[in-house]
């Protein structure tokens, strides 16, 4: 029941009894009507939530650092988008209505890890200043997917997602979206659309990147929505078991950075020419980075 729907109906009903009708008689009311609308509040579905860890080599990720490629690397910014959210077992499957929230409304959720747990400088590492200043704001993560569920939800046998923002939502204007999809620092254009999935990282010797979107978007110019899917959407499915009680979702970041060098020229983009694109979009697929636990 939506209770600002039934707001109009409500003042009509005490107008007319406080004028027709005694006080005792409206508080009777008033009392049935609060107990209806619990009752429909309940059968709607309780607050649910699965939270999100970081893990590197079968565990979370210590102190925002890791060691790879003979090198101490440290993450600057780890956030990515989550939609199509379904839940499931053998005899049925529902889509949870998401909460809204700062990070998430009715169709897409933005996670954006506090990996900030302790001290993130390497050795000989200046600290790296964001030139976005809602990336920089350390206090504005997110390390939960919050939703409305039924009595049932812990014996759901499946968590399914996507990684990526819905096509129809992904060209709108930014400055006109709600919130998690006006952010500048997930943002690419209004031809390109969203950043999917990001991860910005820093190593004493230089930095690397993999930012995750549709490629071959066509419009008339940057500034204008695609009418047509792109070319490469790069939207990525994921359909998890559950391992545990099914609170936490895990990404493995070593899985995901597997059999990729990490040059500074390596990065990924999704420019012509960047053959660790193909790499992090197979381990995507293939290698068990994420997991319901």
């Amino acid at each position: 029941m939506n209770l600002a729907n039934t707001l109009p109906f409500i003042t009509y009903i005490s107008n007319f009894l406080c004028c027709n009708g005694s006080r005792k008689t409206l508080r009777f009311f008033l009392f049935v009507f609060l107990i209806q609308l619990n009752s429909s509040c309940s059968r709607s579905g309780d607050g649910k939530g699965i939270d999100v860890e970081i893990w590197h080599n079968g565990g979370p990720l210590d102190c925002n650092m890791f060691k790879s490629a003979q090198q101490v690397w440290s993450i600057q910014q780890l956030a990515f988008f989550i939609s199509n959210v379904e839940l499931s077992n053998k005899d049925t499957e529902y889509h949870p209505k998401l909460s809204s929230t700062p990070w998430q409304n009715n169709d897409v959720v933005l996670i954006q890890p506090n990996l900030d747990n302790c001290a993130t400088k390497s050795e000989g590492e200046d600290k790296v200043v964001h030139d976005d200043p809602v990336a920089s704001e350390q206090h504005k993560t997110n390390n939960r997917l919050q939703f409305l569920a039924p009595a049932d939800f812990d014996s759901s046998e499946q968590f399914s997602f996507t990684l990526a923002v819905p096509f129809e939502l992904n060209h709108q204007n930014p400055l006109l979206q709600p919130s998690p999809l006006n952010l500048p620092s997930m943002f690419w254009s209004w031809r390109s659309g969203h950043k999917f999935f990001r991860l910005d990282m820093q190593s004493p010797n230089g930095s690397w990147v993999f930012h995750l979107g549709s490629v071959g978007c066509s419009a008339a110019s940057t500034m204008r929505s695609p009418k047509n899917e792109c070319v490469q959407p790069n939207r990525v499915s994921f359909n998890l078991d559950k391992k545990h009680d099914g609170t936490k979702l895990v990404m493995h970041l070593d899985k995901l950075i597997a059999n990729t060098s990490m040059r500074n020229d390596d990065s990924c983009l999704f420019h012509s020419g960047q053959e660790n694109c193909s790499i992090l979009m197979s381990n995507l697929k293939t290698q068990n980075v994420f997991e319901w636990h």
